[in-house]
């Protein structure tokens, strides 16, 4: 017995008759796209009305998070909370690959808070442990989740998982100042000094370039030197070799101090080798940041030749706040270090708080949130 064939569903024979005016209308589309693109007057406004659709779309994701963040911010944690978790649960957070990824980032971050104000201790520890995982490579991940291991897992003394955190934001960017200050008050509370001194001298080793800008006259010339408290010879040449520059102004976001200059004068023709040169031993001793900088105003002696370099030797201070430098100076004398608490304390420059040492550190957006500038820097 034949089988009978089934007969073709409705819209199979539909598209079967009318197939060739959806083709006839598939190449008019074509041509259209293709003439509007073709002509410049046109296709500049479409163009740009395409990138806009796009843009919008791509920050559908950025919308939604600053909702999120709105409910936060507002005091409606639980809000927050569930309106997060959903859309972790759409998107989730898995790993870092590009610059978009920030957003998972930001999305745990928030999550986390919101999951924290609502007095969730279990899943605000996982998130935080979730956002580590993300990027292991991020020491502001690392921090965020010492910190919350300080808020939530302390009692009398910071908790272990703190000071891993603290720890393993110092491998990543040594010179972080709240994660040594961390890291130093958990030894502290525990009477255990070594690696307090340890920590410390591993803080002022490490590298950490800072930019010092060197006027002279009308023209400022920019150096930079490692801010690790040990003198550092600089020549700055003259932007305008021989002119006659009677004083030097060094402006430095970290505290600066001056040990010794040298004036050297602008070589003469048929001369070889630049003309005598003046020198002076200034030691001004560390120059605090006032505001947004530490300056140094240096009067030089003018020189018949006219400048030709400058010749400074310099130091340049990591920022340290005087309630911690206390802590180390105790930790030093506790195991009677004197050599080192000597060696320490000429390479410090205290300030007065903790508000203006994180300061001068939070002007980079590295230092910030671990974002941009790492190669990321991403």
């Amino acid at each position: 017995m034949r089988a009978v064939p089934a007969e073709p569903s409705r819209w199979l024979e539909w598209l079967r008759r009318r197939e060739r005016a959806l083709a006839l209308g598939y190449l008019a589309v074509t041509f259209l796209v293709l003439a509007v693109l073709a002509t410049p007057p046109v296709r500049v406004p479409v163009l740009g009305l395409l990138q806009g659709a796009v843009d919008r779309w791509d920050a559908r994701w950025s919308r939604r998070l600053a909702e999120g963040e709105r409910l936060l911010a507002s005091g409606r944690a639980e809000a927050a909370a569930t309106y997060l978790e959903r859309l972790d649960r759409i998107f989730p957070a898995r790993t870092s690959r590009h610059a978009r990824d920030q957003e998972r980032e930001r999305l745990l971050v928030l999550l986390a808070r919101a999951q924290e104000a609502s007095g969730r201790t279990r899943l605000t520890m996982e998130t935080y442990q979730r956002l580590v995982a993300f990027d292991t490579l991020n020491f502001f991940n690392q921090y965020e989740l010492a910190r919350a291991a300080e808020r939530l897992l302390s009692g009398w003394a910071l908790a272990p998982e703190a000071r891993d955190g603290f720890a393993a934001a110092l491998r990543l960017f040594p010179s972080h100042l709240p994660s040594l200050r961390g890291y130093i008050d958990y030894h502290m509370d525990r009477g255990d000094f070594a690696p307090v001194v340890q920590a410390y001298r591993e803080y002022l080793d490490a590298a950490l370039v800072e930019r010092i800008e060197v006027r002279l006259g009308g023209a400022t010339v920019a150096v930079r030197v490692m801010a690790d408290g040990r003198p550092h010879h600089l020549v700055v040449p003259a932007p305008v070799p021989g002119a006659r520059v009677d004083t030097a102004l060094l402006r430095s976001a970290f505290p600066l101090a001056v040990e010794h200059i040298e004036v050297v004068g602008a070589a003469r023709v048929g001369r070889p080798g630049p003309s005598a040169g003046a020198s002076a031993r200034l030691d001004t001793g560390p120059i605090l940041p006032s505001s947004d900088s530490a300056s140094v105003a240096v009067r030089l002696p003018v020189l018949a030749a006219g400048l030709g370099e400058l010749r400074l030797r310099v130091r340049v201070f990591k920022p340290v706040d005087a309630e911690l430098w206390a802590l180390v100076v105790r930790s030093h004398r506790n195991l009677l270090d004197a050599a080192g608490l000597a060696e320490a304390t000429a390479r410090t420059a205290p300030l007065p708080t903790a508000e203006a040492a994180d300061r001068i550190l939070q002007r980079t957006g590295w230092a910030r949130s671990g974002l941009g500038d790492r190669v990321e820097e991403r």
